[in-house]
């Protein structure tokens, strides 16, 4: 039987290393993650594939709101082995049948109360309200990752940072290779109400949290904080950094691959290649001179950005500049790629 864990082992005490919380957003991609190794680390629904895609090689824990996400995700959870990292599930998924009647046996779980202050708008999560206690439950935020920060700050965090949380729904909202399900529920039309929301509970519960001396900070490259400024001038700005800005050390080079050519009309060679060259990769991107291509191939399995450039020449010099210190790895039609190598002014030698 999964056993519950009691929180009087984690909460009341001031804890000196910061708290990193992952989302599932696609800038995970061009996060150096390897500054994480040695920090605390909890993810988010499903950014628990950052383990499976060795992009993070260990966790302290993996955090799940809703029943809807679990259910969807306990197969390849199973699959893929995660009994070992401690769980935080809320009571929507420890008190269900499903969870008694499926989940691994196991599982250690911390258990958090969101039933307490359902649909209660004055303690939900878009006010900033902290409760003084755990057990008073947490309110409604919108996102899982935000439930975490919550947890967080009762283990004692005074350091909490967010990577994978973009709140940007135009093209791909997953850094890994997402099902129907997954897009159903964070598709741009879905989410075009929501992420406002989400960027004002954020923002709110950052400003509540300074008050109590705590830092609540987005790191994640693609959160769009001169945008939401614009368009939510009436809230509190979120602070933001990069988390090379917060730790240093080793970061290995990324292999950035790409793909150059005339993608119309799409046929099955193209996608077979595309398949072959994301298997070695850290991140593919499409180049092609077609812009009406852009959103078809965005929308491929595997692919993880395009760029719409008329040359070759053009693709390389303005990636070389998107990935500084990262390599740049070009597919050939027959599958067989070059790794180009860099001047000391970091300009590739074409």
């Amino acid at each position: 039987m999964p056993e519950r864990l009691n929180w009087n082992t984690l909460l009341d005490r001031e804890q000196k290393m910061p708290a990193f919380i992952v989302g599932s957003s696609p800038s995970l991609l061009d996060e150096p993650l390897d500054l994480l190794s040695g920090h605390v680390v909890f993810l988010c629904n499903k950014a628990w594939k950052a383990l499976e895609m060795q992009l993070l090689y260990k966790a302290n824990g993996i955090c799940y709101t809703g029943l809807a996400s679990w259910i969807e995700h306990i197969d390849e959870m199973k699959k893929y082995g995660l009994d070992y990292i401690p769980k935080f599930y809320s009571d929507l998924i420890w008190d269900s049948n499903e969870y008694k009647n499926y989940a691994p046996t196991k599982d250690k779980v911390y258990v958090y109360s969101k039933r307490k202050l359902q649909g209660n708008n004055e303690k939900g999560g878009k006010s900033g309200f902290i409760p003084d206690y755990l057990e008073e439950g947490i309110g409604k935020t919108g996102s899982v990752t935000l439930d975490m920060a919550y947890l967080c700050y009762f283990m004692g965090y005074k350091k909490i940072y967010l990577l994978g949380m973009d709140l940007d729904y135009t093209t791909n909202p997953y850094f890994f290779e997402a099902n129907a399900w997954d897009y159903k529920v964070s598709g741009p039309k879905v989410q075009q109400g929501q992420r406002k929301g989400i960027n004002q509970a954020m923002c709110k519960l950052s400003e509540s949290m300074a008050v109590k001396g705590v830092e609540l900070v987005n790191l994640s490259r693609g959160y769009k904080s001169k945008y939401y400024q614009e368009l939510q001038p009436h809230i509190p700005k979120m602070p933001i950094d990069r988390l090379e800005n917060i730790l240093s050390g080793y970061v290995r080079p990324k292999s950035i691959g790409v793909i150059h050519g005339e993608f119309y009309p799409l046929q099955a060679e193209h996608v077979e290649l595309i398949a072959k060259a994301r298997q070695y990769s850290d991140k593919l991107i499409i180049s092609c001179s077609q812009s009406n291509m852009q959103s078809v191939l965005q929308a491929l399995k595997f692919v993880d950005s395009t760029v719409n450039v008329s040359t070759l020449h053009e693709a390389l010099h303005q990636l070389a500049k998107q990935y500084p210190k990262d390599n740049i790895r070009l597919f050939n039609k027959d599958g067989t790629f070059t790794d180009y190598q860099r001047n000391n002014d970091g300009t590739l030698i074409l």
